[in-house]
């Protein structure tokens, strides 16, 4: 008489994974983040009296310089002729050199005037300089490229 002795064959659990606790957290920090980017929005609007500092320094102020094709520059919205640029440039900062000079140029100026711009910028001793961009839509397909 030969007993077989068989073993009960276990269940396999099938894995569980509960996502309540992080779908709870996901959702706070959704809630978090669209409630502080209002708030970062509206502090400007808020009427505030800042206190004063005998340490403080005056922010630097921006000038726009804008080219059009087929158009005069402009510096803060005013029309000004090419050789008058710098003096335009300097009465718009209040003659601070400090003053950050942002170009704005429409895709369709000639290189050689945005040039032109560029060296009356630097004439009339202005160094902080920017080139104004619009920015493009993220191209998923496109890769990264190196520096």
């Amino acid at each position: 008489m030969s007993a077989e002795f068989v073993l009960p064959r276990r269940r396999r659990r099938r894995p569980y994974l509960d996502l309540t606790a992080m779908i709870d957290t996901v959702f706070n920090l959704l809630i978090f983040f669209a409630v502080t980017t209002t708030f970062v929005g509206a502090r400007s609007g808020l009427p505030l009296r800042l206190p004063s500092a005998e340490t403080a320094q005056p922010v630097p102020e921006r000038v726009v310089l804008t080219l059009l094709p087929d158009r005069p520059v402009q510096i803060n919205g005013e029309e000004v002729a090419w050789g008058r640029i710098g003096e335009a440039l300097e009465r718009a900062a209040d003659g601070d050199r400090q003053a950050q000079i942002v170009v704005l140029a429409d895709s369709k100026v000639p290189y050689h005037q945005l040039v032109s711009a560029l060296d009356e910028v630097r004439l009339a001793d202005f160094s902080r300089i920017a080139l104004g961009v619009s920015a493009k839509p993220a191209d998923p397909d496109r890769r990264e490229r190196g520096p």
